[in-house]
């Protein structure tokens, strides 16, 4: 499964703006008063300002080469941003993944996170720039019912988990990309802050061609299949 494109809500429009065009260098590919879209590799992350918003937060993850977290790690640095630690640590090796992700904030304080699958064979030889923020990798559902939402993404998009379906937690897609299913009552990791939903959009390319409203209109989600 790839993530194409994901919209969200922002209550802090022109410091996203310089956070991900100016500071992380993406491409800024659409502009209006109230509406934003970068380029991230593969995938689109659009922004429309939201003054209403207050307290809600999104988890994205970007997708990075698999021989590259060492100098992307220095390079988010290098930047001024803080990486989230835990127990003293800010690297975070996902054995059963096969993957090492970091964390940070943007000005929304949204969970921000960039991961190396190593299972993918993505490896790059230059020096880590924005061009290697890949796709978008992983984008968090957070629901009230993580088995009822799943299944109904199953059968309607015939997206199945990826290795770990629980009670509270279950990513479904694959190391291309993953929607990550979690429970309201469920702290987000690294940083242990509980989710909240708010509205997301989402475009994907999956096994189908579908469209669907979930959590009562809080997120769409469509997928446009495999051309």
């Amino acid at each position: 499964m790839q993530i194409t494109e994901v919209l969200l809500n922002t209550h802090r429009f022109e410091a996203m703006k310089a956070f991900y065009g100016s500071l992380l260098g993406l491409e800024v590919l659409e502009e209006s008063a109230s509406r934003l879209s970068f380029g991230a590799g593969e995938s689109v992350l659009a922004l429309q300002e939201n003054s209403l918003m207050e307290n809600e937060f999104y988890h994205v993850a970007f997708a990075i080469p698999t021989n590259k977290f060492i100098e992307a790690k220095q390079w988010v640095i290098d930047r001024g941003i803080s990486l989230i630690s835990r127990t003293g640590e800010d690297e975070f090796l996902f054995e059963n993944w096969n993957a090492t992700a970091l964390y940070f904030y943007d000005p929304d304080y949204n969970l921000i996170e960039f991961i190396a699958h190593h299972s993918l064979d993505n490896a790059v030889d230059e020096a880590f720039g924005p061009k290697h923020l890949l796709r978008i990798s992983e984008i968090g559902l957070p629901v009230d019912n993580v088995p009822e939402f799943c299944k109904t993404i199953t059968e309607m998009f015939q997206i199945d988990s990826w290795g770990e379906a629980g009670q509270q937690f279950t990513p479904l897609g694959d190391a291309e990309g993953l929607l990550i299913v979690i429970d309201k009552q469920r702290p987000w990791f690294p940083d242990d802050r509980m989710p909240c939903g708010s509205n997301t959009k989402i475009v994907i390319k999956g096994a189908c061609s579908a469209s669907l409203s979930l959590q009562n209109g809080l997120y769409e989600l469509r997928s446009t299949g495999f051309n």
